[in-house]
């Protein structure tokens, strides 16, 4: 589960681009996941709120219709709390048609809040479309953060529609003068309305209204449409909220920022969306800043990518010294610290997740998969192998089923009773690869590394600059991992997983022309032509018009350096720089059609590792070609 942290620094935030996170560059470091799994609490949840009390986290969510109830969705609430972010305790129905008399058929989006000695949680219900419903946005108050909660006023707060913003997905913002004030709204509008000093009545502004529309600017791109957060850094007001639809792969997070508490809110981008490796559906988040640390993390919903039901996760986020967000990442890890093992699907044996490792007993071919599905792959984990047969992990894997051989993909496993490293294919049968001798000790803990690029597969054992096996081999490209064992007992641990693409859409883009640099995928979706759904484009319309990209080559060496690209008949061509000098020849997107496409630009030799600046400068454009446009999806590092 994604909330239980091995540090208290919950870096999720993987970021397999260059702000080296975890690791410096997609992942040639060995760096201990801080990630407990792919979600923190247990069951189906979204919309989470997140609030710190006196060190204590709370996270408020819609509870969803849950395994083994019927119906289609609920009419209560649970919240969890935790002090370290990774275990967590959930208590069961703090407000319901129990507490809260007119709740009728519908309860969702609560978020908390506290001030004077009194807890309080502002909930939506009942799903009203206009004026004079019963329903709306209410709030139930208590003397404890778990509760007992009771209906603070008897009836909605608010149960009209002003400014076109329906009454839901409220966020309380106390500001540092100690006015609080109160975000709501969708159906594409939002609002803000003062909260007098009791918490649950309304103010009125200086010129005397009550309703404040403050939508963020439209721009016809990903605008606001519902879950509006509010936090202030730097004097900065930043308003994270919705776009999109919540059911599909296009709902994410956007942010926009303002000097005033009412606006304008200006949008500034994409902090969160759809990852085709990893989730789907990323949204209607909070936020909150470590009081001990001073980390900032969002808390969010997503999909796993087979499943159209909503789980919790969280990340850490970090600003560039703009106070501009840099995009977030959804890592893949697991360290087992929380004891369980949510988010993983088991094929055949007995697995359990204890003493911050998951452990599984002799069997001929278990294996745990997690949801996933990568092409070029780094993958990391502490595999500690028993006496017998042998124990490692799976990558690329499809069609999973019970038995030893029962999956299509590759499995690089430690062999104890042979001393060796192995490596080799699985299609309901078994061929071998390769092998390497190594002494290897039953009951010992070894880091293994797999680096997957195109056909080249490398295997890493303790040793993370020289690979234990080099093989080459395409039958599976893409796919999800997990871990394996063969009449061994096993233990994993540290599990840590992330595309060795450098997205483009999560670079740090250090310098433009000034043309328009954005982010793209198909509408306001995700485009399955490109590597993690999305890309970047380069509205360009001259020569010499740019795009800078801060790259961080993990080794001083030689890389064979792929582009991926969306080619069109709009596209101009480009020359590739690093650090002001030029590699490879100028490569034409022109195509009379689209056309996804991965080019081979340069071999470069790089004498340091570090941030290196990658300069995609326009070169001209093809003469059939209608602009000077480049779309860009990934750049790619291969070791030479």
């Amino acid at each position: 589960m994604m909330g239980k942290i091995k540090k208290s620094n919950y870096v999720l935030f993987c970021f397999s681009i260059i702000f080296g996170l975890i690791v410096s560059l997609p992942g040639l470091a060995n760096a201990a996941p801080i990630h407990n799994g792919p979600q923190f609490a247990d069951g189906y949840y979204a919309d989470p709120d997140v609030q710190n009390f006196n060190g204590t986290y709370w996270v408020y969510p819609t509870r969803s219709t849950q395994v083994g109830e019927s119906g289609t969705g609920a009419k209560s609430v649970d919240i969890f709390s935790s002090t370290d972010m990774v275990n967590w305790t959930k208590y069961s129905n703090v407000i319901s048609s129990a507490n809260v008399s007119w709740i009728q058929h519908s309860l969702w989006a609560p978020s908390g809040a506290y001030r004077d000695g009194k807890y309080y949680i502002y909930f939506a219900a009942n799903a009203i479309n206009g004026d004079g419903q019963l329903g709306g946005i209410g709030v139930a108050v208590a003397d404890n953060p778990q509760g007992p909660y009771t209906d603070a006023i008897g009836a909605p707060l608010i149960n009209v529609v002003r400014n076109g913003a329906g009454p839901m997905d409220q966020d309380v913002f106390i500001d540092d003068d100690g006015q609080a004030y109160m975000y709501y709204g969708s159906w594409g509008e939002c609002n803000v309305v003062k909260l007098n000093a009791d918490m649950k009545s309304l103010g009125t502004w200086s010129d005397g209204t009550v309703y404040k529309k403050v939508t963020p600017t439209k721009t016809g791109v990903n605008d606001y449409f519902e879950a509006p957060k509010v936090f202030k850094r730097n004097g900065i007001y930043y308003l994270t909220y919705a776009a999109g639809v919540w059911a599909d792969s296009s709902y994410k997070v956007m942010y926009a920022t303002s000097t005033s508490v009412t606006g304008p809110f200006v949008p500034q981008g994409i902090m969160l969306h759809t990852d085709t490796t990893t989730a789907d559906g990323p949204g209607h988040n909070g936020i909150i800043q470590s009081p001990t640390t001073n980390d900032w993390y969002i808390f969010y919903h997503k999909r796993y990518l087979s499943s159209s039901q909503r789980v919790l996760a969280f990340d850490k986020f970090e600003f560039n010294p703009d106070n501009s967000i840099k995009p977030v990442e959804m890592a893949l890890e697991d360290n087992f610290d929380d004891s369980n093992d949510t988010g993983w699907t088991q094929y055949g044996g007995t697995w359990t997740a204890s003493g911050g490792q998951y452990n599984v007993a002799s069997n001929p071919g278990a294996k745990a998969l997690l949801d996933s599905n990568f092409s070029d792959v780094i993958y990391e984990a502490d595999v500690t192998p028993g006496s017998t047969g042998n124990a490692g992990l799976v990558f690329r894997v499809s069609n999973p089923g019970t038995g030893a051989d029962a999956y299509q993909g590759y499995y690089a496993g430690l062999d104890v009773p042979n001393q060796q490293v192995i490596i080799g294919k699985a299609n309901n049968n078994w061929t071998s690869l390769s092998t390497a001798s190594m002494s290897l000790t039953a009951n010992t803990k070894y880091h293994v590394k797999i680096v997957a690029q195109d056909s080249a597969i490398k295997v890493y054992v303790g040793d993370l600059t020289t690979p234990k096996l080099s093989v080459t081999d395409s039958a599976y490209k893409s796919g999800t991992v997990g871990v394996r064992t063969y009449d061994s007992t096993a233990k994993y641990d540290n599990i840590s997983v992330q595309s060795s693409r450098y997205e483009t859409e999560n670079l740090m883009v250090s310098a433009t022309s000034g043309d328009k640099h954005a982010m793209f995928g198909n509408g306001n979706g995700t485009d399955v032509n490109l590597s993690s759904g999305y890309g970047t484009a380069l509205n360009a319309d001259a020569v010499n018009d740019y795009v800078t990209y801060t790259v961080n080559v993990p080794e001083a060496r030689s890389y064979i350096v792929k582009v991926g690209v969306k080619k069109g008949n709009n596209r101009g061509q480009f020359q590739l720089s690093v650090n002001g000098i030029n590699h490879g020849p100028v490569q034409d997107l022109y195509s009379s059609a689209f056309n996804y496409v991965e080019l081979n630009v340069a071999t470069i030799t790089f004498s340091s590792a570090g941030d290196k600046s990658f300069k995609f400068n326009v070169a001209g454009k093809n003469a059939s070609s209608s602009d000077y446009d480049l779309s860009l999806d990934y750049i790619k590092l291969i070791p030479n």
